[in-house]
């Protein structure tokens, strides 16, 4: 005798219930992230070794255990994988800008907290700093994969928010006064261009002469003081000890990632 009677069979028949077929399809994605991830950190290691130009999908295929097939359903080509690149760089950026929220200062060194954040990943992560710039030039916008391109733009979208939020926070205080021509895109445009131009030249061209000869340590800070006294951002660095508050933000934001220098990001 069986439970549902000779012939008969269960409701569910030789289906899998529905807790298992998700169970599966969730270790299934869990799979192809992994392998991403995998795929991309080889293609940074490549990059960073050889160059953006020099490098192809053919010797990230070489030096890959994963099919050439395999790779291209991941990237469907050497610009979408730049893109995807810039996404993890952008993801990490983010991360460390969301560590430097909880720091505690006056509006002033919280924005020093997160440029202090943006150099940490320029020195730790060189190749994904600089890969940002690299994706967004147009031969890889054109062919990069739409998901990833709408992905890009929301990263910056909050990205950006950090940095307006800022300043408004600033000008909402008293230690920041908006005159005329001023206000928070050209303020935020103007900390980007300056951070990142320092941070991509002390990462890419340390050894010329009047690069070489600065403490790369405070290179940032001392930029940081020139721009932000320029524009009156109230303590000015003769009225505080900025360089006390560089050395508070390192140890919080060390402290926050267990002594590492950026966060991990899926």
């Amino acid at each position: 005798m069986t439970l549902f009677g000779k012939g008969k069979r269960s409701n569910h028949g030789d289906k899998q219930p529905k807790c298992v077929i998700k169970r599966i399809s969730t270790k299934r994605q869990q799979a192809v992230a992994e392998r991403e991830a995998q795929l991309l950190v080889l293609a940074e290691q490549l990059v960073t070794e050889q160059g953006f130009a020099n490098f192809t999908m053919d010797k990230l295929t070489a030096h890959s255990s994963c099919s050439k097939g395999t790779i291209y359903n991941h990237f469907n080509s050497k610009e979408d994988l730049i893109a995807a690149l810039c996404i993890k760089s952008m993801k990490i950026e983010l991360a460390l800008f969301e560590q430097t929220d909880s720091f505690e200062g006056n509006s002033r060194e919280k924005c020093l907290a997160m440029l202090y954040a943006y150099q940490l990943h320029a020195f730790a992560n060189p190749t994904l700093f600089m890969c940002v710039l690299s994706a967004k030039t147009p031969a890889v916008m054109e062919k990069a994969s739409p998901a990833r391109v709408t992905e890009q733009d929301l990263l910056a979208k909050d990205i950006i928010a950090h940095c307006d939020a800022l300043f408004a926070n600033a000008v909402a205080d008293g230690s920041l006064r908006l005159d005329s021509g001023m206000d928070l895109n050209n303020l935020t445009f103007a900390l980007w261009a300056m951070a990142f131009g320092t941070n991509a030249l002390m990462v890419s061209a340390g050894s010329v002469e009047s690069i070489s000869r600065l403490d790369n340590r405070f290179t940032t800070l001392v930029n940081a003081n020139l721009l932000l006294d320029g524009i009156g951002w109230q303590p000015l660095s003769s009225e505080w000890d900025y360089h006390a508050t560089w050395a508070r933000i390192g140890q919080s934001i060390n402290h926050q990632s267990e002594g590492g220098l950026c966060p991990r990001v899926s």
